[in-house]
């Protein structure tokens, strides 16, 4: 090999090929590194790249999940505020119905108390026209008793009118005839 670097020293033109096939070699040597280097550099970015696609893959997977069960809790809680909405108009309409008949039975006891003074008007009434009642009865009865005592009174004093009649005419005869004898 010395013998062929000996003799290329002796050229200048293979030594000016040697030094342009070294500069060549060199410059492809130099590309191969730096394209080494970029391919490197690229791939570690693609791997860092890969790396983060992984993690936010698995990051928007996770988000995914949680937004699933949030949209689920959003549904629950949705149908609750319905329900609770619901409830709400129940009681409210409850409360409505309560005050009306709350008022309703206000109007009911006065309506009561109304129709108990009348009630008890009416009673009092009742039982002073019974007690009429019982006087006039007793007093009818009596009247009545009186009534029939009389008529047979009448009766009795009738037929003795009668009978003095009919004897009056014989008595009325008899007087006559002492008259027209004196």
């Amino acid at each position: 090999m010395e013998k062929l670097i000996f003799e290329i020293d002796g050229e200048h033109m293979f030594m000016f090929i040697g030094a342009m096939t070294l500069v060549v070699l060199l410059f492809i040597v130099l590309v191969v590194v730096i394209s080494n280097l970029k391919i490197k550099t690229y791939r570690d970015v693609f791997e860092n790249i890969q790396a983060d696609s992984q993690e936010k893959s698995y990051e928007i997977t996770t988000l995914q999940s949680e937004l699933e069960t949030v949209k689920i809790k959003n549904a629950q809680y949705e149908q609750e505020l319905e329900q609770f909405s619901q409830t709400k108009d129940k009681l409210t309409n409850t409360e409505e119905t309560l005050v009306s008949l709350r008022n309703r039975h206000i109007e009911l006891e006065k309506l009561e108390s109304q129709t108990k003074v009348k009630f008890e008007n009416i009673h009092s009434m009742y039982e002073k026209l019974l007690k009429e009642y019982k006087d006039i009865k007793e007093n009818f009865e009596l009247l009545s008793e009186k009534n029939t005592k009389l008529r047979i009174n009448n009766a009795r004093l009738l037929i003795k009118l009668e009978r003095e009649e009919s004897l009056s005419p014989s008595v009325n005869k008899y007087s006559t005839n002492n008259k027209k004898e004196s």
